[in-house]
């Protein structure tokens, strides 16, 4: 019988328990075949097209170079390659080895967070009183609920002071700091042992926030004001950077078109995280996020699911954030109350294609589905040690067990 696997990631792990880590990776990089796309190849497609034997290569109408290819053929025709064209089989290599390969860790101040295994959860605590959905009630129920979010299994907290809705206006950086601040110096005292991240876009907050001991800035502006970066590097924190079309707090009344949203919010995210880098934030440190509803139709959202696994080629740990959002909503017609069954299946297929960061109100419940999704994975089940029986059943145990 002829078995054929449709996740490579699947492939390797499962070719590494029999032949070994060396020999799985050299027989993945040859089944493995991606469609690359050079905007500045830098080359003609028929120089590209002699060097690539057995690949198929395409100009397109702009200029660009659309290649698909193998690993092997890729390195073998670099190898051979006159200088002229080494660099465009370069940028080639580079962006095949991001798409098929996920950061393991990010490093935000003093923690290293591991993203091998398993995707981490990022739970929110919003103490704005105009969020759209579950607000904290005062300093003693912020750290309530980030207690809640470490028993649960979360990685991360995510405190927001601003609604970015557009029916709520814009509150001053003096106001969202008076509300930040003490949570984080709340949940500090409390001695939480979480990653805490805020959610905010101007400077003046993070450098505020990180002083109290944040660990995390979550700008979903994608860096609209440009002394944020700075900010984050002087302290040696992480940085997750958003796309974001239009403003914040903003709609635009005509809506939002795309040509090709998944190219643009790429390229958006390349040229902001290069301006971070620069600015001296670590590149270990940063995330991204594609940004679902923000500046976005329900239909692009869906697109942004369906090709989420393009982002991979940035490099970078993703961040996946759709919980309970609007989008969501106006494609069932229910309120965010009801949405949390749909919302685990958009994080499902999130962390299928990549992602490694999800933010949520439920955490109990994504932690449960992201843990369930690792379990599957031939490295994971061989650790694994079940309850001799599920509790609740007889001779089961009657408080859950704790493997998954």
């Amino acid at each position: 019988m002829i078995v054929r696997s449709l996740n490579p990631d699947g492939v390797r792990e499962r070719l590494a328990l029999i032949l070994g880590p060396a020999e799985a990776a050299r027989i993945g990089a040859a089944a493995g075949v991606e469609v690359l796309i050079d905007d500045e190849p830098g080359a003609t497609a028929s120089a590209v097209s002699a060097a690539l034997t057995g690949a198929s290569v395409e100009r397109t109408p702009a200029g660009a170079l659309v290649v698909v290819a193998s690993r092997p053929q890729l390195e073998a025709a670099l190898n051979a390659a006159p200088p002229q064209l080494a660099e465009s089989l370069r940028r080639f290599l580079a962006a095949f080895h991001r798409g098929e390969t996920l950061a393991p860790t990010l490093h935000l101040r003093e923690r290293i967070l591991d993203l091998s295994d398993e995707a981490r959860v990022m739970g929110i605590v919003n103490v704005t009183p105009d969020s759209f959905y579950d607000r904290a009630a005062g300093l003693d129920d912020v750290v309530a609920r980030t207690r809640a979010i470490a028993a649960a299994g979360g990685a991360l907290v995510d405190i927001g002071g601003q609604s970015y809705a557009h029916w709520n206006p814009r509150i001053a950086a003096e106001e969202e700091r008076d509300r930040v601040v003490p949570a984080v110096e709340a949940i500090r005292a409390a001695g939480i042992d979480l990653t805490i991240s805020i959610d905010t876009f101007k400077a003046s907050v993070a450098e505020a926030a990180l002083a109290a001991g944040a660990h995390v800035i979550n700008d979903c502006s994608g860096l609209s004001d440009p002394d944020l970066a700075g900010v984050v590097a002087a302290h040696d924190a992480g940085l997750v950077v958003m796309h974001l079309k239009g403003e914040l707090n903003v709609r635009a009344p005509e809506g939002y078109h795309y040509d090709d949203a998944l190219r643009e919010i790429v390229e958006f995210l390349y040229e902001r995280t290069e301006r971070a880098v620069a600015a001296g934030v670590r590149r270990d440190s940063i995330a991204i996020d594609p940004g679902l509803e923000f500046g976005k139709e329900p239909n692009t959202d869906l697109e942004i699911l369906d090709r989420f696994a393009e982002l991979r080629t940035l490099g970078y740990p993703i961040l996946f954030a759709s919980s309970r959002k609007s989008f969501i909503g106006r494609i069932f017609n229910r309120p965010a109350k009801e949405l949390l069954v749909p919302s685990l299946a958009t994080a499902a297929l999130g962390i299928a294609a990549g992602a490694r960061l999800l933010r949520v109100h439920d955490v109990a419940e994504t932690v449960q589905l992201a843990r369930m999704m690792a379990a599957v994975r031939p490295g994971m089940r061989s650790t694994l040690v079940p309850a001799e029986r599920m509790p609740g059943t007889p001779g089961g145990n009657s408080a859950p067990s704790a493997a998954v």
